[in-house]
């Protein structure tokens, strides 16, 4: 037992160091949040919206400067979460496989991992939430962070598994970018009014979205709503699990004994081949 949580700790240090490394997502969690969220409250318009949580049944009036600026948390949370997850996950992907090559256990790296995308997403749901209760008194304060804590763990299990399939920084970066992008477009009632697309319910922040809309201006119970995105951070992470297997399988080849040409009956072996003497 002390074994195993000596090689866990152990992974999960590396894996929070991986983090903490990462000056751009460092940078992007202590100036974007804020700076977005002070930007939209700088230039939007203050004027009240009706729109229609179809998730809640509910109908919420608010104003379209506060609206913007729950979405706009929620789309600088999670491409922080899923650029961060990706990163150490692409940086660290080739000392994985040796470490299991040698014999590390698996389930420690994934532990390991998983432990640090929930330590993230606890940093990351009381940062953005305290900042967005500095911009005005939310309704249902916890209710609002169980649903920002949703949707990182959602996007931040997508760049665990880009950080194992993809095979650049750049196309990752892209992926995370462009999916959140289109995801809080379509769930924003001010760029999506309408809200009733096919498919719309399916994506990853259709739960949290319209939980965060909700509990920020109404006393609606939202947290199963919120809870939808579990089930992509659950899709997700037995994915990235399944990948992590696949590519760290152990291939055993062993090598034929080559013959010296300089001394006959010696011969050179590979891959733990006994020496042979004729």
């Amino acid at each position: 037992m002390k074994h195993h949580w000596t090689a866990f700790t152990v992974a999960l240090g590396f894996t929070l160091t991986g983090h903490l490394r990462n000056r751009l997502a460092m940078g992007m969690t202590a100036f974007f949040i804020p700076t977005w969220i002070y930007v939209v409250r700088a230039t939007a318009l203050d004027k009240s919206i009706t729109f229609h949580t179809s998730a809640l049944g509910t109908e919420v009036t608010a104003s379209m400067n506060r609206t913007i600026q729950i979405s706009s948390a929620l789309h600088a949370v999670t491409v922080i979460a899923g650029f961060m997850t990706f990163m150490a996950t692409f940086s660290a992907r080739d000392m994985d496989q040796r470490l299991v090559l040698a014999g590390y256990p698996r389930a420690h790296l994934l532990a390991a991992k998983l432990v640090a995308l929930l330590l993230i997403t606890a940093a990351l749901t009381c940062y953005s939430t305290g900042l967005l209760l500095l911009s005005w008194p939310l309704t249902q304060p916890w209710a609002v962070a169980a649903a920002l804590a949703a949707a990182i763990l959602a996007y931040g299990g997508l760049g665990l598994v880009a950080g194992f399939l993809l095979r650049g920084e750049l196309e990752g970066f892209f992926v995370v970018v462009m999916t959140t992008l289109i995801d809080v477009g379509m769930q924003s009632p001010v760029s999506n009014p309408a809200g009733d697309q096919a498919g719309l319910n399916a994506l990853p922040l259709y739960g949290p979205a319209q939980a965060a809309l909700a509990s920020a201006f109404t006393p609606t119970p939202s947290l199963a709503c919120s809870a939808r995105a579990l089930t992509w951070f659950t899709a997700t992470s037995t994915l990235a699990a399944l990948v992590f297997h696949l590519r760290t399988r152990r291939h055993h080849r062993p090598m034929p004994c080559v013959e010296l040409a300089s001394t006959p009956t010696r011969y050179e072996c590979r891959e733990g081949d006994r020496p042979a003497v004729s």
